[in-house]
């Protein structure tokens, strides 16, 4: 069992010590940046500055520390309230928090296909969650069906979006490549293909990230309009 029931000071001659917290936070920092595959016991007791054997006085092995990054992730996941009566707003609220969750630790997202996560180790913020939402949809008048495949579409357009919009556009900060829809250098450097609508399209500026995020959640609103119009 790892040590957890001695309280251990903050600070020991004036230096931080290390705490489950602390571990799990770099964990996940690590995580968010690299992916899971980055985090060794090695690697993470090098980000903090302490031997291996000391993370064992706090943790029982890399699985543990596993299950403390993704904890501390969910426990991050807090969507505001949802309102049947406003619902709209409420889809736009809750697909934010996803997206603000995602984007703090994007790597962090693929932990299912790099790690084994047993069921008993989910952490109570996914389910509940879930339950919120797919409640609200049901309470504005979907059935069960029609809410999981709302949920499905949003879930998956936020994670892709997250992966292939907001990442590269954080890295990339004001570089002028994010501008349009492929790199002028790719044009360039293909001068003699036959790709007219293509270079027409390139010479727009894309939507900023926001811009193309309140699209993604109006196409789902759209969804659920159409669905409860169906029904």
């Amino acid at each position: 069992m790892p040590a957890t029931s001695r309280r251990r000071p903050a600070t020991r001659k004036g230096r931080p010590v290390l705490t489950r917290e602390s571990i799990a936070a770099k964990a996940l920092e690590m995580a968010g940046a690299r992916g899971f595959g980055s985090l060794t016991m090695r690697a993470l007791a090098a980000e903090l500055g302490v031997t291996v054997r000391a993370l064992y006085n706090y943790v029982e092995d890399r699985q543990d520390v596993v299950h403390l990054a993704v904890d501390t992730l969910l426990t991050s996941w807090n969507p505001p309230p949802l309102h049947a009566a406003t619902w709209e707003t409420s889809v736009a609220d809750y697909a934010g928090s996803l997206r603000a969750l995602y984007r703090r630790w994007p790597r962090a997202l693929l932990v299912s296909l790099e790690e084994d996560t047993p069921p008993a180790s989910v952490h109570p913020n996914r389910l509940l969650n879930l339950d919120r939402f797919l409640r609200l949809l049901r309470d504005v008048g979907l059935d069960m069906p029609a809410a999981l495949a709302a949920h499905r579409q949003l879930s998956l357009l936020v994670l892709s979006f997250v992966l292939v919009v907001d990442g590269p556009a954080d890295r990339a900060g004001d570089s002028p490549d994010r501008a349009g829809l492929v790199p002028d250098a790719w044009l360039a450097g293909h001068a003699d293909l036959d790709i007219p609508t293509l270079r027409e399209a390139a010479a727009l500026p894309l939507p900023t990230p926001d811009e193309q995020f309140d699209e993604l959640v109006s196409a789902v609103v759209d969804r659920i309009r159409g669905d409860l119009r169906a029904g």
